[in-house]
């Protein structure tokens, strides 16, 4: 549900996701899940591919944390010490952490970039795919 004005409160408070247009009213502003600042529709595209970058995101930081701990728990454990006679010490495996945790938050630094460069591209090129059935689809 898109609105802007009161009467369009209780119709975005009830809705799965509501878009309340910048220059309304509050009340329509405090009940809405997403408020576009510009009172400008063409703004909801963008709120969308804001939406998939996003989880895009997640689901990559979702993955690195469990293939980095799929792989890191047992050599933490010792499964290696048998073959090489090595193990990690817990200030090497807390470290190493670490590092992960900075690699899931540079990623998702990256996410300003990325989008930024897909919003100069498509204000450069107007691309026409999104259609009504893609927005409740998705």
């Amino acid at each position: 549900m898109v609105g802007d004005g009161i009467n369009d409160a209780a119709a975005l408070a009830s809705s799965h996701i509501g878009v309340a247009m910048g220059g309304g009213v509050g009340a329509a502003s405090e009940v809405a899940s997403v408020v576009l600042m510009g009172n400008r529709l063409s703004q909801l595209l963008v709120a969308l591919e804001l939406s998939r970058l996003t989880m895009k995101t997640v689901k990559q930081n979702l993955w690195w944390a469990f293939g980095y701990n799929i792989v890191g728990i047992p050599i933490a454990a010792g499964v290696l010490l048998p073959v090489t006679g090595t193990m990690l010490t817990p200030s090497i495996a807390g470290a190493l952490m670490g590092l992960s945790s900075i690699g899931v938050m540079a990623n998702s630094l990256l996410l300003r970039l990325k989008f930024s460069s897909k919003q100069k591209a498509s204000f450069q090129a107007p691309s026409s795919r999104y259609s009504v059935s893609y927005m409740v689809s998705h």
